[in-house]
């Protein structure tokens, strides 16, 4: 019956995404104490001690998230604006090609007269070919004829909404935005994907940018990290609210006020440190686990 739920939950989902019967079918099955009934077989199914414990941990944490598509949203896993990267769309046309060959992305937000106006999205393969077609002669591109048009959405749209969205207009890229219109940042699919599968990791190594782990057990973490991604990485069980995103945010919302350098606080098990900051930001604090048993 256990493994039968799980595979339930995964086609439940997918069937969200192809067929608009299965929707109608989901809104009508009492969806509450279906997925709570999926939940309790996933930590069932995933406390088998002939497993290992690695792989259980990675098999939770995917179930869990599948489950989670319906509920968390956008604004949960974006990329924040301060951390994209974006260029000027009224530079030189060989400063944008050169920003965009510096960048690790292949799609590159243009804004005009302030960052966060966001005129359009040029794409690598569209900039390369340009280029090509102008003969090596860049200054001569009109960059913003070159790039698409931005694509915005809601920072509260689920992300099975979002994936949905995705897959019909076939894009993987967009722009996030709260209800009075203002950038908040971007998501891809890989965003989302990554909700679902995360990444293959041992127990010693992190691949969640701005965590650093240190010898004593306790990580160095920039507070632009989300808890989300604390959370699927090393199986914590931290509250991700919608009042916040961050790890920094989750502090500051408990503590109830922006704390002062060398303040520590445990919440849920975990103590907090905080290393750095700067104005009203947490910029760097130090995690401290509970230890496992």
């Amino acid at each position: 019956m256990t493994v039968l739920l799980i595979a339930a939950a995964i086609g439940v989902i997918f069937g969200y995404l192809v067929n608009p019967a299965a929707r109608w079918i989901r809104r009508r099955l009492r969806p509450d104490n279906f997925t709570k009934a999926l939940r309790s077989a996933i930590e069932e199914h995933t406390s088998d001690d002939s497993i290992d414990a690695e792989d259980v941990r990675q098999e939770r944490a995917m179930l869990r998230s599948i489950l989670d598509l319906a509920e968390v949203t956008v604004g949960a896993v974006m990329t924040h604006r301060r951390q994209m990267v974006t260029v000027d769309v009224d530079l030189p046309p060989t400063e944008i090609v050169d920003a965009a060959l510096a960048s690790a992305y292949t799609r590159l937000p243009l804004w005009r007269d302030e960052p966060d106006n966001i005129v359009g999205v040029v794409h690598a393969k569209s900039l390369l070919r340009a280029v090509r077609a102008a003969r090596g002669r860049i200054d001569s591109l009109n960059i913003e004829q070159i790039a698409s048009k931005p694509w915005f959405v809601p920072d509260a749209t689920s992300l099975l909404d979002q994936l949905d969205a995705f897959r019909e207009r076939r894009e993987h890229f967009a722009l996030v935005v709260d209800e009075y219109g203002s950038l908040q940042g971007l998501v891809t699919l890989e965003d989302i994907l990554e909700e679902i599968v995360g990444d293959i990791t041992d127990e010693l190594d992190t691949h969640v940018s701005g965590v650093f782990a240190q010898p004593d057990g306790s990580y160095i973490v920039d507070g632009t990290v989300t808890v989300r991604d604390l959370n699927r990485e090393f199986d914590w069980r931290l509250p991700d609210e919608t009042d916040y995103s961050t790890i920094a945010g989750l502090v500051i919302h408990e503590s109830r006020h922006v704390p002062e350098v060398g303040q520590t606080y445990t919440f849920f098990g975990c103590r907090f440190e905080i290393l750095k900051r700067h104005r009203n930001q947490i910029q760097t604090l130090r995690l401290t686990p509970p230890a496992r048993n």
